[in-house]
């Protein structure tokens, strides 16, 4: 049951005796003053029961624990230990200098609590809505979005481990919901083999090539006899969830053919090809044709004149950079906030985001994507006139076409001029490198969007917004080296969410207790603010 705890003042407060002690330009002292004020009990009323149970560790502080927590980028052992014995952690809490405020399992409770309450992003707006008051965020200010990958907080497996990892995640369940059908599977397959030490080790044939063949075939075995022991089972929804999770990995990674058993080749492979059972959100991704990972990547968006951060957002590693970058700029209208500007890389560049961001009321700005090899050498599609309405594409020469075939899966519609016209035209060899001489020119249903991009890309004007972009590298630097963004602590794309939220919202508490030291926003302001 959530109460309003009155604490009662003791000379054993860290505020009372450390008063002295803490300097003016500490930035605990700050986060006591600005931050701690934001925070209130009520704000977390619908996580706890009203009318039951004991009363729970006060989630206002909780919440401050967490923000100073991703602020140093520690555990939650080594916050707890900081919650007892660091005096300018205790100071800023609010603590008494002999209380032990919590166990460290309490900071998982309470994660899981704002994620099972949809509540995890609740902080960070807090934050974001104080900074906007204060106007050191503008409510149309340009902005600026980039991302970075993270690291799943799970091994690289090899294919045997897959495999062995899903048998042991059905075993683990099955011991206690069917210990007749766990025991039967038991008879007809090696079961020291998934143990959890023989499963987390690493395999013995990983550098052997006959010794992991064999190894794939006998565990690929198993897997298949317990699946068909399993078959007319009636189990719960977890162990049905983790039953189609083994099919899946072999479906993914396994060709199986008689007795014949043998990994799929890497190109063979889907594209969102499960990785790890342990997070089944983790996916291999690249942020460059030598830079591959496994993880997830988190997308950023700035503001420009005082390099707050305005939103933050999770993918799965094979997903595009810009995938979300719609979603992250809409998101923002709830925090009353409309950039007239996103400058981003080439990786935002679509035409589908222009349009979207467009009808927003945001200018998207970044650099069109380089034309590919064989059409780098050839008239570009800026030199032929497409008539929507009637549509027709003429080219450079006055030929117009008719004829178009519809492209789906890149949106887009295929020109075809007439080959008899192509193989006679004066100026064929610098219009097509085609093998049969004819022009094909694909228009994107957002074709007006990006010729107006291209209009505006050659202006002035894009060269000084692009000027504004490089600064957000500086952000990611801050975030994955300094407070532990690099690297998921959690497992699933939900809980790696609520990591990023909470980390940023300690970034920009950084900085807005950075600007009241120089000045740019004064004490009276923030006072008068809260």
């Amino acid at each position: 049951m959530l109460t309003n705890p009155q604490r009662q003042g003791s000379f054993f407060d860290a505020s009372y005796i450390c008063e002295e002690l803490i300097p003016s330009d500490s930035y605990y002292r700050k986060f006591k003053e600005i931050v701690s004020p934001l925070m209130d009990e009520l704000n977390f009323e619908t996580m706890y029961c009203q009318d039951n149970g004991r009363p729970p560790i006060s989630p206002k502080l909780l919440a401050q624990v967490l923000l100073l927590q991703f602020h140093k980028n520690l555990s939650d052992r080594e916050m707890e230990r900081a919650c007892m014995y660091d005096i300018e952690i205790k100071y800023a809490l609010g603590l008494k200098l002999d209380e032990r405020p919590f166990d460290h399992s309490s900071l998982g409770d309470f994660r899981k609590r704002l994620l099972e309450h949809g509540q995890s992003k609740m902080i960070f707006d807090k934050i974001l809505n104080r900074l906007i008051d204060l106007e050191l965020i503008k409510r149309d200010e340009i902005q600026r979005i980039d991302a970075t990958h993270m690291i799943a907080d799970i091994a690289i497996p090899t294919v045997v481990a897959l495999v062995k990892k899903g048998i042991r995640e059905i075993l683990k369940p099955l011991k206690g919901q069917r210990p007749r059908v766990y025991e039967k599977i038991l008879g007809k397959i090696y079961a020291e083999e998934y143990t959890r030490e023989k499963v987390n080790q690493a395999d013995e044939g990983r550098l052997d090539v006959e010794k992991r063949k064999k190894k794939l075939v006998k565990v690929v075995t198993d897997a298949r006899h317990m699946l068909k022991e399993l078959e007319d089972v009636n189990v719960n929804r977890e162990l049905r969830k983790r039953i189609e999770m083994l099919q899946r990995i072999l479906r993914e990674n396994v060709n199986e053919s008689g007795e014949k058993v043998q990994e799929r080749e890497y190109k063979d492979k889907p594209k969102d090809l499960l990785v790890s059972p342990i997070d089944e959100d983790a996916r291999y991704g690249c942020k460059s044709d030598t830079k591959r990972f496994m993880g997830y990547k988190a997308n950023v968006t700035e503001s420009v004149e005082n390099r707050f951060i305005t939103n933050i957002t999770v993918m799965r590693g094979n997903r595009r950079d810009g995938d979300s970058t719609v979603v992250m700029v809409v998101e923002q209208k709830k925090n009353s906030l409309v950039p007239q500007k996103l400058i981003g890389d080439a990786a935002y560049a679509d035409g589908m985001y222009r349009k979207l961001l467009n009808d927003n009321g945001t200018l998207m700005v970044a650099p069109l994507r380089e034309v590919n090899g064989r059409a780098q050498a050839v008239y570009p599609k800026n030199m032929f006139q497409f008539d929507e309405k009637n549509n027709t594409l003429t080219c450079p020469q006055g030929v117009e076409t008719r004829v178009s075939y519809p492209d789906w899966r890149h949106g887009m519609k295929q020109f075809h001029f007439p080959i008899t016209k192509c193989r006679n035209c004066p100026v064929q060899r610098e219009c097509t490198k085609e093998r049969d001489g004819r022009r094909v020119v694909g228009i994107s249903i957002f074709n007006k969007e990006l010729r107006e991009a291209e209009r505006y890309n050659a202006t002035p004007e894009f060269k000084n917004d692009m000027k504004l972009r490089p600064p957000i590298e500086g952000k990611l630097s801050e975030l994955t080296r300094y407070h532990g963004l690099r690297r998921a602590r959690y497992r699933g794309l939900m809980k790696v969410q609520l990591q990023t939220l909470f980390t940023a919202a300690a970034v920009n508490i950084k900085r807005w207790i950075k600007l009241v030291f120089e000045g740019i926003v004064g004490q009276s302001e923030v006072k008068m603010a809260i």
